[in-house]
């Protein structure tokens, strides 16, 4: 594999999608310096990364060439000398295919450790000869540097003001230790996103340029950074950036092919996927996530709101009990709520409900009172009106697209469809376009039979469709 390897050619930073994209099998099949249906079984039997555009009738397929050259040094380490086997058709139903997930994260987890291990061992020694004469060999790191990045890393699940200021303030001093240090950019990138997507986001414009500018610093020094590719896919999964979905998956899927341990890759696919409704995909990367790192809280989470949309309310409420208060805090208090609410145990919820709007008054997202408006809809529709008009006044943060569904559930309950649909319509277009929540929510039964109803869910029956096709066809469909 070492001789096979060294004949592809070696690639630079990849300034220019253009300059790093090879648009057709047979240019893959060039760089690679195999035939057409070589790399064609590669991409079916290897997972090869590999791109789709969808057209009315035909597709074509493009690749880029750093993560055909990531891809293929962890061939090398996986494979050695031999061809990986043809796998198994994929199981269906969740529980199957979460625990298939969860063997494939052991297997990814025995690797993590190692590479862990190899990491350590580099942080603390000197740069050999053989180091400096090979570029592409990974650079050592300041020892003190490094330990401010992981303590980054574990503040990056959490979405409240001081563990944001004390995370962007340890990168920052990573970054003063060591100026040539790309994951610590990288992570710098993804905390101002953080930052701009839950905590401040009227000063989305300065810290949009602050992520770009790290991002693309992390790049400049190392083109195969996760990290940065991690931050990349943030960005794009914004307010400002119409949760851009498709895109923001190809950024955290070109982060797993150069890391396939990333807990924190994994929990981000599951982020997207689960409010896409793609609840079988969000659930095995939340597990392959929380086999990795069982302290990724955010993987947790969307675990949790995957079981609460699914309909199995105890599951759901087991998990968000125990998800520490940092993490998404008003959303879990509201979604605990909602979940007690959906059980027939409304006095629970109340209580539940009240707790946390004395820890959390201000509710930026608007979560609390939208799940306040829900527990009010059909005993006190006047307060449940006062509750949505407070619902409208909420910030742009990421977790609002879920104030205005659990508007659109209030409104639903009191048999107002117009105003219903006007708030899913709402909720679909800033991040939360999940079918199938929407198809079967019995919040929604009162107005089921509505046109304007009918009419919002077969569209966004046929987006969804045509989405999950572009994200998932080559797990189903044949290379042509």
């Amino acid at each position: 594999m070492s001789d096979e390897r060294a004949s592809l050619p070696s690639t630079g930073r990849p300034d220019k999608e253009s300059s790093d994209r090879l648009d057709s099998w047979k240019d893959v099949a060039a760089y690679l310096k195999r035939d057409v249906s070589t790399v064609q079984r590669w991409e079916k039997r290897e997972r090869m990364p590999v791109h789709r555009h969808v057209h009315d009738k035909v597709g074509t397929v493009y690749a880029f060439r750093s993560e055909l050259d990531a891809w293929f040094r962890d061939r090398g380490s996986r494979l050695g000398e031999h061809e990986a086997p043809v796998s198994k058709p994929a199981a269906q139903g969740r529980r199957v295919f979460v625990g298939a997930a969860v063997a494939i994260a052991l297997i990814a987890a025995i690797g993590y450790l190692v590479s862990f291990g190899r990491s350590s061992t580099q942080i603390t020694s000197e740069r050999s000869a053989a180091d400096r004469a090979d570029p592409a060999r990974p650079r050592p790191v300041n020892p003190e540097a490094y330990e401010y990045v992981l303590r980054a890393r574990y503040l990056s699940v959490r979405t409240t003001d001081a563990d944001n200021r004390a995370a962007l303030a340890h990168l920052e001093h990573a970054i003063a230790l060591d100026p040539g240090f790309a994951a610590a950019y990288g992570e710098l990138a993804a905390a101002y996103v953080t930052r701009l997507a839950y905590v401040t986001p009227d000063e989305s414009p300065d810290l949009e340029q602050k992520a770009f500018a790290a991002a693309e610093r992390a790049l400049s020094l190392d083109p195969n950074v996760p990290e940065a590719y991690l931050a990349r896919g943030d960005l794009l999964w914004t307010q400002s950036q119409h949760f851009a979905h498709e895109r923001a998956v190809q950024e955290f899927r070109r982060a797993l092919v150069i890391n396939p341990q990333s807990d924190q890759a994994h929990r981000r696919l599951a982020r997207v996927f689960v409010h896409l409704g793609f609840f079988d995909e969000a659930l095995e990367h939340a597990a392959i996530a929380l086999t990795i790192n069982p302290s990724n809280a955010q993987a947790l989470n969307t675990r949790a709101q995957a079981l609460l949309w699914m309909g199995d309310d105890e599951g759901a409420l087991d998990i968000l009990s125990g998800i520490p208060g940092p993490v998404l805090p008003e959303l879990v208090e509201a979604n605990i709520a909602f979940a007690l609410l959906r059980l027939n145990r409304p006095e629970e919820a109340w209580v539940q409900l009240r707790k946390a709007l004395s820890k959390y008054p201000d509710d930026p997202s608007g979560n609390l009172r939208g799940v306040e408006a829900i527990l009010s809809a059909r005993s006190e529709p006047h307060n449940a009106e006062a509750f949505i008009q407070n619902v409208t006044k909420r910030t742009g943060v990421n977790p609002s697209h879920h104030a205005a569904y659990f508007a659109a559930s209030a409104l639903a309950r009191m048999g107002r469809a117009e105003q219903a649909v006007s708030w899913l319509r709402d909720a679909a277009a800033t991040g939360f376009p999940c079918y199938a929540l929407f198809a079967r929510d019995p919040n929604l039964d009162p107005i089921r039979n509505d046109p304007r109803f009918q009419a919002f869910l077969s569209e966004l029956q046929k987006k969804t469709a045509a989405l999950h096709k572009t994200l998932f066809q080559e797990r189903s469909s044949p290379i042509s």
